[in-house]
């Protein structure tokens, strides 16, 4: 009986190990929010020329006078924290530049995942990024 548990304890092991970590680093969630773009009739025509800022662990667009919270295509959109830039549909911004987000306004039930505590009362649906 003995045997079984510390075969099965040497198995599951590198499991939790792989699970916790990538390449030796830990694994850090995200600093924005996302919505899944496969969903009908997500979509809009409007341009806001923003910049991105981040605050207190949230990815924001500073634009026309406001702060919004802008909301990623969750496939689409990769953070790399070293370089402090976000890249979607291929597209890459760097925190502190303009750049024109095409999109529109949504309401928060649109987030699939955001990390805690943005604010969200001034929502972004992110289509579209430019330079």
């Amino acid at each position: 009986m003995y045997s079984i548990r510390a075969a099965a304890g040497l198995l599951i092991l590198p499991l939790v190990l792989i699970a916790c970590t990538t390449g030796g680093e830990p694994t850090a969630a995200a600093p924005f929010a996302t919505y899944d773009r496969s969903r009908p009739g997500v979509g809009d025509a409007a341009l806001m020329t923003a910049t991105l800022v981040m605050d207190r662990g949230c990815l924001y667009a500073d634009g026309d006078g406001q702060r919004w919270l802008p909301v990623f295509p969750a496939a689409a959109t990769e953070w790399d924290a070293a370089a402090r830039t976000l890249t979607v549909d291929g597209r890459t911004v760097a925190l502190g530049r303009s750049t024109e987000l095409g999109g529109g306004t949504a309401r928060a039930e649109i987030i699939t995942s955001a990390p805690q505590g943005c604010d969200r009362s001034r929502i972004w649906l992110v289509v579209s990024v430019g330079t």
